[in-house]
């Protein structure tokens, strides 16, 4: 495992847990206990962490950084936006959140293609614009940790518009098919998109199977499009009326 995508574990862990040991993330993560209380040391003096007796609590408000989100399970990201620019047609206006998930649709949709792009994550509008899309932002008040705008500015923005479809992700993909992510203001805005888009497109890495967060967003059952690069459990597929369609190397997943 690298070290980043390592750290980024050890914070999801302690998102979802609060504290964890030295012990059990040794467990989880296949790595000796001195690597661990390394890594620990590391994240602490990044202000993401404190130290506690036998492991380690998350820092207040802290939440894993794009900085290690960008930087893990870059391959399954790149089959999962391959797949999703599929659904993806010519002159259509896009609402795209700051998931390090959907960055990778940047490289995948064509400038010729005439695509407009809203957005709320300023890593995310670089990334785009840099490729010769049209860009929207929507402001508001920029989280550090994900460079992600938020707030009441940010949703009367997306309020203005009416988009074709609507690619987001989150942090977790409960064993329901229940979707959840630990930012709440990032949640409230991808809700605000939800409402003004005519399809929704989950795209979701196989990291995030089996895990919830605090904040609820809504079933699979209500998407319209879900792409993974890994096949959901079938309980989670026939309980939210998916169906599958390989495409890619990926599987996309059509709501009945």
């Amino acid at each position: 495992m690298l070290k980043n995508q390592r750290h980024l574990e050890i914070l999801e862990i302690l998102e979802a847990e609060r504290f964890v040991g030295v012990a059990d993330l040794s467990r989880r993560l296949y790595a000796s206990q001195p690597t661990i209380r390394r890594d620990l040391d590391i994240l602490e003096k990044q202000g993401y962490l404190r130290r506690s007796h036998g492991g380690a609590v998350l820092a207040d408000e802290g939440h894993p950084p794009i900085s290690f989100r960008s930087g893990t399970h870059t391959k399954e990201k790149q089959v999962i936006c391959r797949a999703a620019a599929t659904l993806v047609p010519p002159s259509s206006f896009l609402f795209i959140d700051a998931s390090t998930t959907a960055l990778p649709l940047a490289g995948m949709l064509r400038p010729q293609d005439n695509v407009r792009i809203l957005t709320n994550g300023l890593h995310t509008a670089k990334s785009f614009s840099e490729k010769g899309h049209q860009i929207y932002s929507t402001g508001g008040r920029l989280l550090s940790d994900s460079l992600a705008f938020v707030g009441d500015t940010a949703m009367a923005t997306v309020e203005r518009y009416s988009a074709d479809l609507m690619f987001f992700s989150s942090s977790s993909l409960d064993d329901t098919g229940m979707i959840s992510d630990y930012s709440e203001e990032e949640t409230a805005l991808r809700l605000c998109m939800a409402k003004y888009a005519r399809k929704k497109v989950f795209l979701c890495d196989s990291a995030k199977f089996g895990t919830t967060s605090v904040f609820r967003l809504f079933p699979l059952s209500e998407v319209d499009y879900v792409v993974t690069a890994v096949p959901l459990d079938e309980t989670i597929v026939a309980s939210n009326r998916l169906t599958l369609r390989r495409l890619q190397n990926a599987c996309l997943y059509c709501r009945e």
